[in-house]
């Protein structure tokens, strides 16, 4: 059961650790939901949000994609949901995060060579790294 909404915007950014303008990107960006307005014009949140908003903090923080963000927000304020829901996507998330590793240990080994050699001297004509870079490779017959 969701509570009562009571906090204001300052409180939950204060118990999450998030500034609000941060708050209100989350909430443009579908990631917090969006509060009514009293008729004093004081926007109240339920102490729900703060877990919500840590959550998407953290999980930015990680470099999930916003779009998985609102998948896991929707699967965990859906009931009932489940850790084995949230290991999926995080599973392949994780995945993703391996590749591209190994995507940039492929430059690493490529680019760390060609800067081990360069003298940083000379005219850009002898430069390793200019010279590797802008030739094509010779075919292979």
């Amino acid at each position: 059961m969701t509570s009562l909404a009571t906090l204001s915007m300052a409180a939950l950014a204060e118990r999450s650790g998030v500034d609000e303008d941060t708050i209100e990107k989350y909430q443009r960006l579908g990631l917090v939901s969006w509060r009514r307005k009293t008729s004093q014009g004081l926007t109240l949140y339920s102490p729900d949000e703060v877990a919500h908003v840590t959550f998407v903090k953290k999980a930015l923080a990680l470099d999930f994609p916003v779009s998985t963000i609102r998948d896991m927000l929707g699967r965990v304020r859906r009931k009932p949901s489940t850790c084995g829901d949230i290991h999926t996507v995080a599973e392949h998330h994780l995945a993703d995060v391996r590749r591209e590793i190994a995507r940039l240990a492929q430059i690493e080994a490529s680019l760390a060579p060609l800067v081990e050699i360069c003298s940083r001297q000379g005219p850009r004509e002898r430069c390793p790294i200019f010279a590797a870079l802008s030739h094509q490779a010779k075919a292979v017959n």
